[in-house]
């Protein structure tokens, strides 16, 4: 994708997503189907999120996506769609299963039934949210989240942006400003959003601690003339970790994403 576009029309594709994601989320089970096709109908037509998409996949994948989704359908809740420690990968593989599932108008009640021990699809419905999409969710938010890092302060001038997995590379005006490069300005900001965030929810005290202890812990390491990449990759997995506790707070999970992004070169 090379495509001119400002960071105030990013916004705009951010916010929009945004809402139609949580309309999926925080979807009633008799409509659920309907609202994850129109989370796909939406990804599929936003040329920021299909590109984001399609730099996730590679020819080396080998996902089987029908067999899979047979697998789960029939196993009475014996089988988990699969998942993956690589965040490409992830991307990859939950776009192209729920992909299919839209395509094929499969009933959610086939596949959702692993996802919680609930007997009440309510339930059933909500795990799968969680545990399946979510992580999706937050992959795509932090994309956009990156993008408008990179984009800096101006919020009119247009941008070409490219987009390879988790690399966004973003030219003004004939200039290429590179993706890894080691600005700890925008860092202290995304540390500062993060911690706006977790004042402006409810969430206990010590994984609040600890999500912060973490993040400063990034943001001192980063501004070490060598960082070490031990401690980075420690203080990395304790955000990974602690998010995981907070699951169904997007806003967190996008920033969590957007900082870890940004350090990744530094451990590279």
């Amino acid at each position: 994708m090379n495509n001119s576009i400002t960071k105030k029309e990013i916004k705009n594709y951010s916010r929009d997503f945004r809402t139609i994601a949580n309309r999926t989320l925080n979807s009633d089970f008799d409509v659920f189907d309907d609202n994850l096709k129109r989370l796909i109908y939406h990804i599929d037509n936003n040329p920021i999120i299909s590109e984001f998409i399609n730099s996730c996949t590679t020819d080396e994948d080998s996902f089987d996506i029908k067999n899979d989704i047979e697998q789960v359908s029939n196993g009475y809740g014996e089988y988990y769609f699969d998942s993956f420690i690589e965040d490409e990968k992830e991307v990859s593989y939950t776009y192209q299963i729920l992909k299919y599932i839209t395509e094929n108008n499969i009933n959610f009640r086939s596949y959702v039934y692993p996802y919680s021990t609930s007997n009440k699809y309510q339930d059933k419905v909500k795990g799968f949210n969680d545990k399946f999409i979510l992580p999706f969710v937050n992959a795509i938010d932090g994309n956009f989240e990156r993008i408008c890092v990179e984009m800096g302060f101006d919020e009119e001038s247009k941008y070409n942006i490219t987009i390879n997995g988790g690399q966004v590379n973003i030219a003004k005006d004939n200039s290429v400003l590179n993706a890894t490069q080691n600005n700890n300005f925008e860092l202290n900001d995304l540390i500062s959003k993060l911690k706006d965030t977790l004042e402006r929810n409810d969430i206990e005290e010590g994984i609040k601690n600890e999500i912060i202890d973490n993040a400063e812990g990034i943001l001192e390491e980063a501004n070490n003339e060598i960082p070490r990449k031990g401690r980075l990759k420690s203080f990395i997995e304790g955000l990974k970790e602690s998010a995981k506790l907070v699951p169904g707070i997007i806003e967190l999970g996008a920033n969590i994403t957007a900082i870890i992004s940004f350090v990744q070169p530094l451990i590279q």
